[in-house]
């Protein structure tokens, strides 16, 4: 079992408070982070990843020991798929997977046979041209296999379905489902579907701050009598116009 613990995580950008007092333990498991653009949710992942640096006073800790004190060895636990990051279109996937692999520090063995691995998993093993070939939604597979390169045991995906049709979300899903057991999987998207049938817990932000949190069937049973029940209408009670669909 893992625990990833933040109190009080704070972080301002000038006269901007981004993330106010996050206080919240995660375990083994998959936590929807919704809320709409600017709520805080990809703030939230690029601290937890060591990517920005939170406000003094802010306190995270992997399995009880401090992030900044574990260095790489919390990174080495690590899996992260940022909302952008840039490709390289002259490298193949196969190419790209070897730099990100030798980045994380993984030996050319490992390397050799988590490639094709996660490869499988997003659905591109057949895949050989250049990745300035790729549709959309094959480069989103690809970041997407880039965040499971090593077997991380903390996983953050900001908004990783993004681009992809139908069938692809669904294969996103059902693979995002099979790492609830042995990974903290956080999931940051404002497509309520994504995360409504997998997700353990639900995290609604507002204005960098926990709006609601709980398991979907929590959350839906707080609603009005009068609206349908669904997660879809539980987001639209925090950000919408109070009219939700019955």
């Amino acid at each position: 079992m893992q625990i990833l613990t933040l109190t009080n995580v704070n972080k301002h950008y000038k006269q901007k408070h981004a993330l106010k007092n996050f206080t919240y333990e995660f375990q083994n498991g998959i936590y929807g982070l919704l809320g709409p653009n600017g709520a805080g949710k990809s703030t939230l992942l690029n601290i937890i990843s060591d990517n920005i640096t939170a406000d003094s006073g802010s306190e995270i800790k992997w399995n009880g020991e401090n992030i900044r004190a574990l260095g790489s060895k919390y990174r080495a636990e690590l899996g992260f798929m940022p909302q952008q990051q840039s490709l390289y279109d002259t490298f193949t996937a196969v190419r790209f997977l070897s730099y990100i692999a030798a980045l994380k520090g993984l030996s050319k063995s490992k390397a050799k046979t988590e490639i094709p691995r996660v490869l499988e998993k997003v659905e591109l093993s057949e895949y050989s041209k250049h990745i300035g070939g790729f549709s959309g939604g094959m480069k989103q597979r690809l970041l997407i296999a880039q965040a499971l390169l090593g077997d991380p045991r903390l996983i953050l995906l900001d908004e990783p379905t993004a681009g992809l049709d139908p069938k692809q979300r669904v294969i996103i899903r059902r693979l995002i489902e099979s790492l609830r057991e042995k990974a903290i999987v956080i999931v940051s998207t404002h497509i309520v579907s994504d995360v409504e049938s997998i997700a353990d817990r639900i995290i609604i932000l507002k204005d960098g701050e926990i709006n609601a949190d709980g398991t979907t069937e929590s959350l839906i049973a707080r609603l009005p009598d009068h609206c349908g029940k669904n997660l879809e209408n539980v987001y639209m009670q925090h950000f919408g116009d109070k009219e939700y669909d019955t």
